[in-house]
């Protein structure tokens, strides 16, 4: 009895996570919620312990609050010691995989090649007006005029290295091409702004995603 005791009053470690993925009528437990880190005994207890049931009624999506997770877990282990870390609300984002299509994220091939070739083109004339903006034939032609000592039209000598700088450049800079990295420990300007990009989708989500779930609720 003694030892029950001392394992009931662990001290508790509680990580709440800020979205996790559940489906309709399915009983949430403390595991699907948070990471806890205690007792080895006590924590397989822990992990098991039912927090809210998803129901119908909640839609797309719902809210727990970590003071109902810290509730679920006094009431099965009254004298426990819970520290709380993380966020203060878990989204919980309510999908029916029954009844989901696996292809419906997949974009076709038709839509990849469109939009490669919009891309393209539109990289393209964004160098060209650049080059007409800074006139660039002239800049060519006054150079190649320093160096060779007579003027040219078309100074191909200049134009076809700068073009292949141009792109060479690019790729040295964005630091990827296809699947291959230069330099695998830097990340590359690309991936800077794709993190800050999914940093600022994944709040605007959670914000929405509260209101939606407060106003369920």
């Amino acid at each position: 009895m003694s030892e029950e005791l001392e394992c009931i009053k662990e001290e508790i470690f509680l990580r709440v996570k800020r979205v996790v993925k559940a489906q309709p009528n399915q009983t949430l437990v403390l595991a699907d919620l948070a990471e806890v880190i205690t007792n080895k005994d006590l924590q397989d207890q822990l992990e098991q312990v039912k927090v809210k049931e998803v129901t119908k009624k909640a839609g797309q999506s719902m809210i727990i609050t970590a003071l109902e997770i810290i509730r679920a877990i006094k009431i099965n282990f009254p004298q426990a010691g819970i520290e709380h870390l993380g966020e203060a609300d878990v989204i919980v984002d309510i999908k029916d995989t029954s009844q989901r299509n696996l292809t419906d994220n997949q974009p076709s091939k038709l839509y990849v090649f469109a939009i490669g070739v919009i891309l393209f083109f539109g990289a393209a004339m964004a160098i060209m007006n650049f080059h007409a903006d800074v006139s660039m034939v002239k800049v060519h032609q006054q150079i190649y005029k320093l160096i060779m000592g007579k003027s040219k039209e078309n100074p191909l000598l200049l134009n076809i290295p700068y073009s292949i700088g141009l792109g060479f450049g690019m790729i040295i800079f964005f630091n990827k091409i296809y699947k291959y990295k230069f330099n695998k420990d830097d990340p590359s300007p690309l991936e800077i702004e794709m993190y800050l990009y999914k940093n600022k989708v994944n709040q605007f989500s959670l914000h929405q995603k509260t209101e939606l779930a407060k106003n369920n609720d």
